[in-house]
């Protein structure tokens, strides 16, 4: 409690109590208040704390003074943290800001401590409501509003018109009003606190007829009613201020920072102890306007009960206009004394309560215990009630301090045949030494009239042998019985009769409210009749029971149990088909059913019906048109298809089996059966030309057109065409109706077309035709054919050039146009009468004489072919190829020619020998000497005399002389030569050996020549060749040569020649190694025979050559590939 700005003047007994504790207060009460006042509430606002916890603040609520976060002990309102055209905290005394003037903010405080109303209120305040605009209206106001101090007090209601009092319905934002609010007193100043509940955002609703709240009235006095939640807080009355005063200033403050005593407004409200209170509602034109000073503004009289305590709030609230919102100086005492001790007890409505109680109910109470003294500690507070067990939260209450304490009561079955419950308390406490005993203090509680009431619920639970949830014959059901005790009184007698079943257990019970019995019986069977009645099983069980009132009062209720029955007559049909062959017109269809009664009840007049063919029944189980469970009669039927039925794709029909059970309709089963016909829409176009093939314009070409139904559906809508420019009219002929096929027929057409110029010059002519028909189903379709008339020329003969002992690639279709197109390529004779192009042999084409050829048949490589020549030929080889296809059969020349490759000549020792003093003697360096390249010519490129050598050495042209020295000289000398095809050259040694005479020369037979010539004799040293054998490998033609080796040989030169009877020259093909005895020729030409021989390299001479080999014919050509 602050004693900031208390200085209202009141009656002297208050005077007297307030002064003991405030000497600078000073109050003065209304003339008109009769009986002392016990202050309850006083608190200015005006300090940087609250020290009461009762006191809470709501969204924004804040004291202006503080600068710090509030005690943990005292009051939660704390710092404000806005301050827009509102009290610094500077100014002192500060305010409770409820609102700063910011746009759309709300805030408030409420004492949330219950206040007991059989003394009154007297509540006095001051309130400021400014803005530092004038040209914005003022809003929205400040509201004051009491609760029921029995609920909890922890939110204020809506803001904007609402005021934190009343409710907001607007849909999808809706706000509850107050919780347990009694009575809000609006000072609206924008005005929508009297609006209606359309114009004020569903301000009160369920509000009687009168009084009807006016619509927006700005700067009003306002009251509204009680409400909860979105229910009530309707318009009671509405007054302006007095003497056309106003809630706010209406000029611009100087300093909104701190605003004057002007600024703000007294308001003074009084609530009687009446049941019914009477409320009064006092002006003050400025804050601190004196008690007697307030001019009374508002009297009317609540029409609703007041609550056993109060609670009570401040709000405030802004909208699109805004002011700054404060309170100060909040006084609040009541209007008649509550004794040293006061007690209210109530029902504790902190949660939802019933509107009565019944037997069993707990009756939750709050036992509210002040201490209405403004010196006096009490300690030692406790509450004795009769009925409930009150538990306190504490003990000692400080000075005008209070406490809440609770309690409950269940009610029991007296109470609630009685009809009313009466609770009475009482609360004492230690004042010292002196025992301090409030009134007694009572509430009745609203006991529900005794309404006796049972309920019923029959169960039936299916021992379900099958599992399909449905009763069967032989299956048990087993009966359950909840007896519920749904009235307010206990019964007695509560007994189950059912009669169906036996064996109730228990026989008789006793319910409480709310309380529940099962019985059991024994378990019922199920039998066939249950099952031929169609229906369920289903029985009735009664319960009843009486009250415990003299004249008991007997109720009862009723339960069925209904357990389905699996009452199923029921037969089902199958249905099978299939072509027996074929699927054209006239073939059949075979079909088969079978009838089964698939329900549990015996079927008559059982039939079989197919609107398609006539059934034929097998052998009936029993009487024929009857079955009995499970039992089943088979038929049988057939259909011929129609050409209509191909058309369609398929044959669908339904049949239907009916049979009658002994209760109800006939039942009926369909089948049906597609059996699918394999068809198809198609048609065959085919197109020709005569001539396939021209060569000159004007020639007239004949186009012939079939178009054939190869499908198995008829075709409509036939038609041919040729976009062809310059094609006559197709002339038709149908095998029937114009335009349309059945399957298998054909309709042809012709057109004719005569060739030009261009067409030649194209060198094709290509043209396509479309065939359209339409199908049964699928729409039109096409079908085209193509014809090309090709002016062909004829393939060119190739040429190639190869280095000697090289390869070559030539790509002999590269240059032959279309007549190689899609043509069979060989080397082997593909015509007897082929067309010889470039010189070809034919009938067979020619293959190479001096190397080999193998070519590509087929693939990406086609018509590549490799030709190999022999190592040492030079010159031309020629071999063919064969094209045989739709324009022609042809054997084209191919012609290689091998170009000479240079190799070094080989030199090889020579030795001559002379007789010391004897005559001259001659030797030829080049005559054996060689040069594998064909038509070289070798010469003796220079010599290289020794010094050691006496005697004369020379040389001319290709014999070199020496003669012996006169003195006699012997031994021996080397000389250096150098040997020249007139590019390259080789070196090699003429030894020149001297003997002395008479002694015969080394290594020589014979006699001196008296010409002095040496002669050389006969080299008889060669081999022999074994018969050649030839093979084909990977396509190419070789052959194994062998031969015997040679003493003294230092290597082999092999030749070879074409046979015959005119034999080709032999020309040399490989020059093996020493140790060599074979060679496999694969330079050869298919179908070709050869001949070989051996020559062996004897160190200085080359060998004789061996006999001619046995000639060997090579494989012949088969492919392209070769042999």
């Amino acid at each position: 409690m602050t004693a900031h700005a208390l200085d209202r003047t009141r009656p002297p007994l208050a005077l007297a109590l307030v002064l003991l504790l405030l000497a600078a207060v000073l109050v003065v009460l209304p003339a008109s208040k009769a009986e002392a006042a016990t202050l309850l509430v006083q608190e200015g606002f005006g300090g940087t704390s609250v020290a009461d916890s009762a006191w809470q603040p709501l969204d924004s609520g804040c004291l202006t003074r503080a600068t710090v976060a509030p005690p943990s002990s005292g009051s939660r309102l704390g710092v404000c943290t806005n301050r827009t055209a509102a009290p610094a905290a500077s100014t002192d005394p500060g305010f409770l800001q409820l609102t700063d003037n910011r746009t759309n903010a709300k805030g408030g405080a409420v004492f949330n401590r219950p206040i007991p109303a059989t003394g009154g209120l007297d509540v006095l305040f001051d309130q400021y409501q400014y803005g530092a605009n004038l040209s914005l209206a003022g809003a929205d106001g400040i509201g004051f509003f009491l609760t029921d101090g029995s609920k909890s007090l922890t939110m204020a209601g809506a803001a904007g018109g609402a005021l934190g009092y009343g409710q907001n319905t607007t849909t999808g934002a809706s706000v509850d009003g107050v919780n347990g609010g009694y009575l809000g007193i609006g000072l609206d100043a924008f005005g929508n606190y009297s609006n209606t509940a359309a114009g004020g955002n569903g301000l009160g609703a369920g509000c009687p007829a009168t009084p009807t709240a006016p619509g927006q009235q700005a700067n009003r006095i306002v009251a509204r009613g009680p409400g909860q939640g979105l229910v009530g807080y309707c318009y009671l009355r509405g007054s302006a201020p007095p003497s056309s005063g106003n809630l706010r200033p209406t000029t611009v403050l100087a300093n909104t920072a701190n605003p004057g005593a002007s600024v703000g407004r007294t308001i003074r409200i009084t609530v009687s102890p009446a049941t019914f209170p009477e409320v009064v509602v006092y002006y003050g034109a400025s804050a601190g306007t004196p008690a007697a000073n307030l001019v009374e503004v508002m009297r009317f009289t609540m029409t609703t009960a007041a609550p056993s305590t109060y609670k009570l709030g401040f709000t405030a609230s802004t909208g699109g206009s805004s002011d700054t919102h404060l309170i100060r100086n909040v006084s609040v005492s009541t209007i008649n004394d509550l004794g040293a001790l006061n007690l209210v007890k109530q029902i504790d409505r902190t949660t939802t309560q019933p509107a009565s109680y019944s037997e069993g109910s707990s009756i939750p109470y709050q036992f509210v215990v002040t201490n209405t003294s403004t010196l006096a500690t009490l300690t030692g507070v406790a509450v004795a009630d009769p009925k409930a067990t009150v538990s306190c939260p504490a003990t000692t209450l400080a000075p005008l301090a209070s406490v809440t304490c609770t309690g409950s009561h269940v009610v029991t079955a007296a109470e609630a045949l009685a009809g009313t419950l009466v609770n009475t308390a009482t609360a004492s406490a230690q004042s010292g030494t002196t025992t301090v005993t409030s009134a007694a203090s009572s509430v009745t509680a609203p006991i529900a009239t005794p309404a006796p009431a049972l309920t019923l619920t029959k169960t039936g639970l299916l021992t379900d042998t099958n599992g399909n949830a449905q009763a069967d014959v032989g299956e048990r059901i087993s009966y359950s019985f909840l007896a519920r005790n749904t009235g307010n009184v206990t019964l007695q007698g509560v007994a189950v009769a059912d009669p169906r079943v036996t064996g109730i257990t228990p026989t008789s019970t006793q319910l409480a409210p709310a309380a529940s019995a099962t019985f059991t019986s024994a378990a019922y069977t199920v039998t066939q009749a249950d099952i031929d009645k169609g229906t369920a099983v289903s029985n009735t069980a009664t319960v009843s029971g009486r009250t415990l009132a003299a004249t008991p009062a007997t109720v009862s209720a009723t339960s069925t149990a209904t357990t389905p029955i699996r009452y199923a007559p029921s037969i089902s049909l199958t249905k099978d088909g299939a072509l027996t062959a074929g699927a054209t017109a006239g073939s059949t269809i075979t079909y088969s059913f079978t009838a089964t009664n698939t329900g549990n009840t015996a079927l008559t007049a059982v039939a079989i019906s197919d609107p398609r063919v006539t059934v034929a029944y097998g052998t009936w189980p029993g009487t024929a048109g009857q079955l009995g469970i499970g039992q089943s009669v088979t038929a049988s039927a057939s259909y011929t298809l129609t050409q209509a039925d191909i058309d369609a794709g398929s044959v669908l029909n339904t049949a239907t089996a009916t049979g009658t059970p002994p209760t109800g309709t006939a039942v009926t089963a369909t089948a049906s059966k597609t059996v699918a016909i394999a068809r198809t829409n198609d048609l065959a176009l085919t197109k020709t030309a005569n001539p396939a093939f021209i060569s000159t314009a004007g020639t007239v070409v004949t186009y012939t057109f079939r178009a054939t139904n190869t499908g198995t559906t008829t075709l409509t809508a036939v038609a041919i065409s040729d976009p062809k420019s310059g094609l006559s009219a197709l002339a038709y002929s149908w095998p029937g109706t114009s335009g349309r096929l059945l399957p298998g027929q054909v309709v042809t057409a012709t057109a004719t077309y005569t060739t030009s110029a261009a067409d030649v010059s194209a060198g094709t002519i290509a043209n396509t035709a479309t065939a359209t028909a339409t199908g049964p189903t699928g729409g039109a379709f096409t079908r085209t054919a193509s014809v090309s008339i090709s002016v062909i020329p004829d393939p060119a003969a190739d040429t190639a050039t190869v280095v000697q002992g090289g390869a070559v690639v030539i790509d002999v279709l590269a240059n032959d146009g279309p007549a190689a197109t899609g043509a069979t390529f060989s080397r082997a004779q593909l015509s007897t009468t082929p067309k010889v192009i470039g010189g070809a042999a034919s009938p067979a084409p020619a293959t190479p004489v001096q190397g080999s050829v193998a070519c590509v048949a087929s693939g990406s490589t086609r018509g590549q072919c490799t030709y190999r020549p022999i190592a040492a030929f030079v010159g031309a080889d020629v071999f063919d190829y064969s094209l045989s296809g739709q324009y022609g059969t042809w054997n084209v020349r191919v012609t290689v020619t091998v170009t000479a490759l240079n190799h070094a000549p080989i030199a090889r020792p020579d030795r001559v020998v002379a007789t010391a003093g004897g005559q001259a003697v001659t030797v030829a360096p080049l005559a054996n000497d060689t040069d594998e390249d064909a038509g070289s010519t070798l010469t003796l490129a220079g010599t290289s005399t020794p010094g050691e050598l006496r005697g004369a050495f020379s040389c001319s042209g290709s014999t070199c002389t020496y003669t012996p020295a006169a003195d006699s000289w012997t031994g021996s000398a080397t000389i250096a030569y150098t040997v020249s095809d007139g590019t390259l050259s080789a070196g090699s040694t003429i030894t020149v050996w001297v003997d002395p005479a008479p002694l015969t020369r080394r290594g020589f037979t014979g006699s001196d020549a008296t010409s002095g010539a040496i002669g050389l004799g006969a080299w008889t040293r060669s081999s022999v060749v074994a018969t050649p054998v030839a093979s084909c490998t990977a396509g190419r033609p070789s052959t194994l040569v062998s031969w015997s080796a040679a003493a003294g040989a230092t290597g082999w030169t092999l030749e070879r020649r074409l046979a015959g009877t005119t034999p080709g020259p032999w020309t040399a093909i490989a020059t093996p190694a020493a140790s060599a005895t074979s060679f496999t020729d694969d330079r050869v030409g298919e179908g070709r025979s050869y001949q070989w021989r051996i020559r062996p390299d004897l160190q200085r001479w080359l060998g004789v050559a061996s006999a001619a080999s046995t000639a060997v014919a090579q494989p012949a050509v088969a492919t392209a590939g070769g042999c």
